[in-house]
């Protein structure tokens, strides 16, 4: 009941965050179009938007699939007898716990490539750029290792119901 609770604090941070970088994001774009037209575009205008673009997707898509909002195909796995679709189940999160973990593995060496490299826009180092692939991927483990012991426990899997009450 603890877990299932901070998995839902969890969550609605994790909106809230996303939602404050897409108000940012909006600010940014908006106010550098208007500078562009109107007088002096800011050196950073499109650079920094960028940068929270990228982290708002990789953030975003971690705490969509969490929450069980993000687009799933499921018309054939529903047709599927439980015993059956638990095992394809396992199958699939299984690969997706293994990818995931590839992600982060050869996600290191590209962060320290390019942590030594400064943008001359923002001032800030490249790394940032690729610091958020790990960080989605970090939120998508989770939920694929949430899913998967809870498949194991014997549950049919419901993207809706990570941090429900049953």
């Amino acid at each position: 009941m603890r877990a299932r609770k901070f998995l839902q604090g969890f969550q609605r941070a994790g909106a809230l965050l996303c939602g404050l970088l897409l108000i940012a994001f909006t600010g940014m774009v908006l106010y550098s179009v208007v500078m562009r037209y109107l007088f002096t575009p800011p050196i950073w205008g499109e650079e920094l938007p960028k940068l929270l673009f990228v982290w708002m997707i990789f953030i975003g898509a971690g705490f969509a699939y969490l929450s069980g909002q993000n687009i799933r195909m499921t018309a054939l796995i529903e047709r599927v007898p439980n015993r059956p679709r638990r095992l394809i189940e396992l199958v699939m999160y299984g690969l997706s716990i293994g990818i995931l973990l590839m992600i982060l593995w050869y996600s290191v060496p590209i962060i320290e490539l390019t942590s030594d490299t400064i943008s001359l826009s923002t001032n800030l180092s490249e790394g940032w750029k690729f610091i958020a692939l790990p960080v989605g991927a970090v939120l998508l483990l989770i939920n694929a290792v949430w899913r998967f012991i809870h498949i194991l426990n014997g549950r049919v899997d419901d993207p809706a119901d990570l941090g429900q009450d049953h």
